[in-house]
């Protein structure tokens, strides 16, 4: 990084590095001497105010753990009378049925007592100890193990609602088996699905809609293979609800559109203009004189934006525009890039 006051060039450490030399901190880093007082001043006290942050954060978190311990020790004292408690009860009464026993203390003496064994689950048992945890979350990492199933399922949308449903099932839950999975469940899941679509159908005749992309590189690409894909679509949406289909100017794609128009007279097809004009493009940037043009105007925009300075005199002259600007075809950059430095022509001479 480089200082914009001293430029002096700041190697690793990131952006705190920067900071302690803005803010004349730190004892691997020489303090800048052209820096303003306001902004010595205003970095200064962000170094401060993060390290108040980062120490109330360290304390609290102390606070919270020792928190937490003393309320596990507590905890373990009420369970230690519980046993002293189901041990006493199996001693058989004296006679006189006097009642022996010790007050009780402290968070005690707002648990009912437990009168024999198993009548109530302890307190470790209600908020279940880390063992069991891990055990659980071993068990579903063994499935997805040996099911070779991919690390990803766990963050499904379905896979908490997965785990909460069993375990509102309770114990003694048998999963479905391979032909139930196969057979019943599957086709229950597919009418699921189509009831959805069918709730989306009845908007498709006023908005668009994204229907599925479609991997074809293992398709050969003729005439008939193109207009079987399209023609699939086409039923699937409804041939009503077909008005336009565009594709670029590849011959089997129009050959393809010519057979959809052939037997959907209700639709029509024609050439994509992008690609058209992305074609043209192509063919105007072979010429030499363009060519020479774009070779230049790709050295000057490498230039700037790898090296630090330039690339900082060229955002303050242009007032933070950039040379450089996305295109959707690959063709138009070099041209939209060109457009970006004669638009900057002036500045950049600056």
């Amino acid at each position: 990084m480089l200082c914009i006051y001293c430029e002096k060039l700041i190697r690793g450490g990131g952006i705190n590095r920067v900071k302690h030399h803005l803010a004349g901190k730190g004892e691997d880093i020489e303090a800048c001497r052209k820096v303003p007082t306001v902004v010595r001043h205003q970095f200064n006290q962000n170094i401060e105010d993060l390290r108040t942050k980062k120490r109330k954060t360290q304390e609290e978190y102390a606070e919270s753990y020792n928190a937490c311990d003393e309320f596990e020790r507590e905890f373990d004292e009420i369970e230690r009378n519980e046993m002293r408690q189901q041990q006493a009860s199996r001693i058989p009464a004296p006679s006189s049925r006097k009642r022996v026993g010790k007050q009780l203390k402290g968070l005690q003496s707002f648990f009912p007592p437990a009168a024999t064994l198993g009548a109530q689950p302890t307190i470790k048992s209600v908020l279940q100890s880390k063992e069991i945890v891990e055990k659980c979350d071993i068990a579903i990492a063994r499935l997805m193990m040996d099911a070779s199933l991919s690390f990803n399922a766990v963050n499904s949308a379905y896979y908490q609602p997965m785990i909460d449903a069993i375990a509102n099932m309770g114990a003694g839950y048998k999963g479905p088996n391979y032909q139930r999975v196969r057979g019943y469940l599957l086709s229950k899941l597919v009418e699921d699905g189509k009831k959805m679509i069918e709730d989306y159908r009845v908007i498709w005749k006023q908005i668009g809609f994204f229907l599925k992309s479609i991997d074809a590189s293992h398709i050969s690409k003729t005439a008939e293979a193109s207009f079987k894909l399209l023609r699939d679509v086409v039923l699937f949406v409804g041939p009503k609800n077909v008005v336009h289909i565009v594709t670029d100017n590849a011959a089997n794609y129009v050959a393809a559109g010519r057979l959809l128009e052939s037997e959907f007279p209700r639709l029509y097809w024609s050439l994509s203009a992008t690609h058209c004009i992305n074609l043209i493009l192509q063919d105007i940037g072979k010429l030499v004189e363009v060519s020479e043009t774009m070779s230049q105007a790709s050295i000057i925009t490498k230039f700037i934006y790898n090296h630090c300075h330039p690339l900082y005199l060229m955002r303050k002259f242009t007032g933070g525009r950039e040379m450089l600007h996305p295109a959707p075809t690959r063709f138009a950059t070099n041209f939209i890039a060109l457009q970006s430095i004669l638009a900057q022509k002036d500045t950049l001479r600056a």
